[in-house]
């Protein structure tokens, strides 16, 4: 069947693929049909001027397109950046520390300054440690001497535990006996050792339980002299529980209290409901878990006689709540640092978008879809953006009404130029 002058034509193209489990939508390719050779030569100048004008919208859309995306995805970070700088605030008012909305970046210098002087002079400030020299490790197996497995803050306390602890003090630490028994040889026996894997664990104390004082989750008795198990006062710089096994182990259920008459006391008054562990006193005394207080042998010497033998005091409360004011600090002035690059970055696309040259552009993509839209009037051709989806939906109707073959159809355009 020959074509019609001026008519637009399409061709389908449908695949046929059986071995192809879903459905390909169909492709079309529209063109007009022209049998007045001038008329022809119009037409395709007005097709070429059209394929041209097409690639230069793309272009043009493209970039607007880049451009939203990109500002949709700092807008984003913008957001992001927000709820960090808030979080941290409100972490830093916690800690009792307010950083003013203006000038805050030499607020926050000043304050690092400030609290890392402070916390250096803490840390050079003289405390008591252990001159007792710790055994060179060698491998992992070997954790080191129980004098400085552990710390203890209060002056007395450390006293009289360490004495407590005297014949342990230099005790060698491993995790297993080769590793204990390789050290016995090296040493020729001198050295006291201590596996952790030949220590019955299932009779070690329970960390977690009451003093005996307390009955069912009630107290018992009012005790005096602050009665707290020896062990509470420890703390771990590494390995804590292995070291919780370790000193477990040595101190039991030992308590400790300020002075003898409150020791004797709690004891008097324990006793009646159950056994009675170990006392010790802040003063120095000892009574046993067998009741004997008194004598040289239950009485601990002054610090300065213990020869070094003594735990280590931990750095002060104070240094660790500087460093984490500090460390605060330091994240909070990168988030202030985050959020104005990104506020930076913001305010500069949307410059961008606002500038003559993104203006002309824009003005440019509009006057060229106008004319586009006059070309394909004046070439008869169904408009491009609505081409494909009006055809996807009436493909198969016009096909079987359409005298045609198959594989083509086409749309009488009405000319008003007879």
């Amino acid at each position: 069947i020959p074509g019609r002058d001026s008519t637009e034509y399409f061709i389908v193209f449908e695949p046929r693929l059986p071995s192809l489990s879903r459905t390909l939508e169909p492709y079309i390719l529209p063109f007009m049909f022209y049998n007045d050779v001038k008329k022809q030569q119009q037409m395709a100048a007005l097709t070429k001027e059209k394929d041209q004008l097409s690639k230069s919208i793309v272009m043009y859309r493209s970039l607007f397109d880049a451009s939203k995306q990109l500002l949709d995805e700092i807008k984003c970070q913008v957001e992001e950046a927000k709820l960090k700088e808030a979080q941290l605030r409100n972490e830093l008012k916690a800690h009792n520390i307010d950083i003013p909305v203006t000038q805050q970046i030499p607020h926050i210098e000043a304050l690092l300054k400030r609290k890392m002087s402070e916390q250096e002079e803490l840390k050079k400030k003289p405390r008591r440690s252990c001159t007792l020299p710790n055994y060179t490790k060698g491998s992992g197996d070997v954790l080191g001497k129980i004098a400085h497995l552990a710390q203890i803050e209060d002056d007395r306390a450390a006293m009289v535990i360490s004495w407590h602890l005297a014949s342990d003090m230099d005790c060698v630490v491993t995790l297993t006996t080769d590793a204990a028994r390789r050290i016995y040889d090296e040493t020729q026996g001198r050295q006291q050792v201590l596996p952790l894997d030949s220590i019955y664990k299932k009779t070690l104390p329970d960390w977690k339980r009451p003093l005996p004082h307390f009955r069912n989750g009630k107290l018992y008795f009012k005790p005096i002299g602050d009665p707290v198990f020896a062990r509470d006062l420890l703390t771990f710089p590494d390995n804590i529980e292995h070291c919780e096994t370790v000193f477990g182990m040595l101190l039991g259920d030992t308590i400790i209290l300020d002075n003898l008459d409150a020791a004797n006391h709690y004891r008097k008054e324990v006793v009646k409901i159950t056994h009675c562990p170990t006392l010790l006193t802040r003063d120095g005394d000892r009574i046993r878990s067998n009741g004997k207080f008194g004598g040289l042998q239950n009485k601990a010497p002054p610090m300065d006689k213990l020869r070094g033998m003594v735990f280590g005091a931990p750095v002060p409360k104070q240094c660790l709540i500087l460093g984490e004011q500090i460390d605060l600090l330091q994240q909070y002035r990168s988030a202030v640092c985050k959020l104005g690059s990104v506020n930076e970055d913001l305010n500069g696309q949307l410059e961008y978008l606002h500038t003559p040259d993104m203006k002309k552009k824009k003005q440019e993509l509009d006057e060229q879809e106008k004319s586009l839209k006059l070309i394909e009037q004046k070439l008869g051709m169904t408009p491009t953006r609505k081409c494909n989806d009006s055809l996807r939906h009436s493909t198969k109707v016009e096909m079987t009404d359409c005298p045609i073959p198959p594989k083509r159809m086409r749309r009488e355009t009405t000319r008003q130029n007879r």
